[in-house]
């Protein structure tokens, strides 16, 4: 299965621009209090697809749709 999403997907590099995006997606997670550690994945992810111009979704803990901390889909 993972030698099969391998070769379906191409992997997004987390590179320089990926890093200040997640700079600016934890900061405001940092300043509210929130542990960003918990969260860093995800952040990491968030950054990765605002560094590539790519829409992506927030999902709650309840799994609703959100926009924590400024970070929308334009799909929403």
């Amino acid at each position: 299965m993972l030698q099969q999403a391998e070769a379906d997907f191409q992997p997004l590099p987390f590179d320089a621009d990926s890093a200040r995006a997640f700079g600016r997606v934890a900061a405001p997670l940092r300043d509210s209090g929130r542990k960003v550690q918990a969260r860093s994945y995800n952040a990491m992810i968030a950054a990765t697809a605002i560094a590539s111009d790519l829409p992506h979704i927030v999902r709650g803990p309840g799994g609703d749709r959100t926009h924590d901390q400024g970070i929308m889909s334009p799909l929403l």
